[in-house]
Parts: C-alpha cells; structure tokens; sequence
C-alpha cells in the first residue's frame, strides 16, 4: 500500500507578488532516501461558468503573459485572504464581464498541477446572468467580454481559441454535473434535447 512522503524539511527560496517557491525535503516511505522537491505555493482561484437565461455562455478575452497570446477564458481569479470561494467568484464575474448571476453552484474542486501547485481551483456555475456593468479589470489586464452560443464555444475550443486547462476543467465540471445545463449541442442532458 502506498505512503504518504513525510516532510524532513522546508526552505522558501523566493517570493514574488503571486507566488513563493518552495524547497521540501521529503523521505520516500519505500526506498528511505531523502529526495528534494519544489513546490510552487500560491493563492486558490475560482473558476465561472456562467450562463445567461438565454442559455449564452458569458466569457472574456485577454492578453496572458506567459504565453505572449490571447486566450478566451470563463471569468476567473485568486480567492483574496479572508474570502469566501463563493464571494470570490461573484466577484471576479462582475469585475471581470460586469455580470452579476441569479443563482452560484459550486460545481467542483481540480488542483492545477499537483505535481508542483499546492492550491486548488474551484469551479462555479453562475445561472441568470444579467450585465449590471462594465468591467473593472486589474491593472495588469485588458479585458473584452464575449458571449457564445453552445455551438459557438464547440468552435471556439476545437479552433484552440479556448485552450487554458482550467477552463477547460471548469466546462468538464459542467458537463459531469446533474445540472440541466451543458455545453455540448445534443448531449442527453442538454435543454431541450430530445429524451429518446
């Protein structure tokens, strides 16, 4: 049966605005050896499916650093200290599109890449979302909101125009759900798909 790998030690290496990483020596139960990894440590994010009542999907488009190339992503962000996930993800959906949902459902929880992330992602899906104002980005993001149809967003991801993992996770959760609502044209639980 497999072990859990014991903590020896742990160093932080650096600190930047967004993340800490982090040396940690940790003893293999199977082999007793002390090995070392690096752990990059950062905030949780929240993650927003969020339809409209007619059934669009709310979604924005921004410049992303790290890849030098703009992305279609579902609203999103860091859960601030001492905020809920709920509220962090009403938040970043108003922030973000200027729009505000009648209803958040947590619809799941992904850890990034746990091979070196220790925080976690939690999906939401946002139902009746109304615009209430214009977007509030950071400083550090220029935004344009985009609403798409099921069909459109179909294309969208297969065109690689939607390719940010967690995104793509977040429509997973949707799609996985018992919601009433799904991304995918026909799919059995698609509203008003025929019930063979």
């Amino acid at each position: 049966m497999l072990q859990p790998w014991p903590d020896v030690e742990r160093e932080r290496l650096a600190s930047f605005r967004v993340f800490d990483v982090d040396r940690v020596r940790r003893t293999s139960p199977r082999t007793g050896k002390d090995l070392d990894f690096y752990i990059i440590e950062t905030f949780d994010w929240v993650n927003v499916v969020a339809l409209t009542d007619a059934q669009e999907i709310v979604l924005v488009r921004q410049f992303r650093h790290g890849t030098g190339r703009f992305t279609l992503e579902a609203p999103g962000g860091v859960i601030d200290e001492g905020e809920a996930p709920e509220e962090a993800a009403a938040r970043e959906l108003r922030e973000e599109s200027g729009f505000e949902a009648c209803e958040l459902r947590r619809l799941g929880i992904v850890n990034p890449n746990p091979a070196i992330f220790s925080n976690n992602c939690t999906t939401y899906l946002a139902t009746g979302c109304h615009r209430v104002s214009g977007v509030s980005p950071d400083p550090g993001e220029d935004l344009e909101v985009v609403t798409l149809d099921r069909a459109g967003l179909k294309r969208a991801v297969l065109a690689g125009e939607v390719n940010h993992a967690l995104v793509l996770a977040a429509f997973a959760w949707l799609e996985f759900s018992d919601e009433p609502h799904t991304l995918i044209p026909d799919a059995p639980n698609a509203p008003n798909a025929s019930k063979d």
